[in-house]
């Protein structure tokens, strides 16, 4: 679960955005405030993953919301910036911290919402380290550094490490929302560790057969996907 910061003046719409974002499961606490200088305070003394920022505030801020985004930026580079304002000249300006988006007022719930969503849950997958596997009343916690590949077969998931094969009651879709960047869909049914691969064969109909290291279990790739896979291992500059 993330943290969220928001630097808004107008009450109701701090208030307003405090209630939305509160209402995602994927979020832990959030700090709302009007000053500039509270803000920073937070984002000194609490862990924040995701910080909203208004850009104009009231004239008695000797800061607009993009120099308070330039100090908190200093003091965390990690925290993911959104600005929410009603002024589109700002959006040049505001790239000098990265954002990771820019909403204009009256706020879109929706892509809000979406946006949140997003942020949390690669944040969610930063972190974990294992894959929660859940079938009837067993619970199972597996590496992801174990896990070679992840199949679809009929209305079954399996998750295939070197020397076992578990039942998953997940979603192909689902599992990947939680996956490390090392993991690649290459077909509608197959999801790959791209750091255990051997070798890729390519086989009938221009379709692909991929091996793992330490293993005799194989997974298969569409044409489509070979050569997202290949710049995996041979970036073009």
């Amino acid at each position: 679960m993330v943290n969220i910061l928001i630097l808004e003046d107008e009450k109701y719409t701090r208030e307003f955005i405090k209630k939305l974002v509160s209402e995602s499961p994927l979020v832990d606490q959030v700090f709302a405030t009007e000053s500039g200088k509270e803000a920073i305070s937070i984002a000194e003394e609490e862990v924040i993953h995701v910080a909203l920022f208004d850009i104009e505030l009231e004239e008695s801020e000797s800061l607009n919301g993009l120099d308070i985004a330039k100090n908190i930026h200093l003091i965390n580079p990690s925290i993911k910036m959104i600005f929410v304002t009603g002024y589109a000249k700002y959006a040049i300006d505001s790239f000098s911290v990265h954002p990771y988006d820019y909403i204009l007022k009256p706020i879109n719930r929706k892509k809000l919402m979406e946006i949140i969503h997003e942020l949390a849950s690669k944040e969610m997958k930063q972190r974990q380290q294992k894959m929660i596997v859940r079938n009837r009343n067993e619970t199972i916690f597996i590496p992801f550094d174990e896990i070679i590949f992840i199949e679809k077969h009929t209305n079954h998931i399996f998750i295939n490490t070197a020397d076992s094969k578990y039942i998953d009651n997940s979603t192909l879709g689902e599992i990947e929302e939680i996956l490390p960047n090392d993991f690649l869909r290459v077909h509608k049914s197959y999801i790959v560790n791209m750091k255990k691969i051997k070798k890729i064969l390519e086989v009938g109909n221009r379709s692909y057969q991929i091996h793992f290291i330490h293993s005799n279990k194989v997974a298969y790739m569409s044409r489509y996907k070979y050569f997202e896979l290949k710049e995996y291992f041979i970036p073009s500059i």
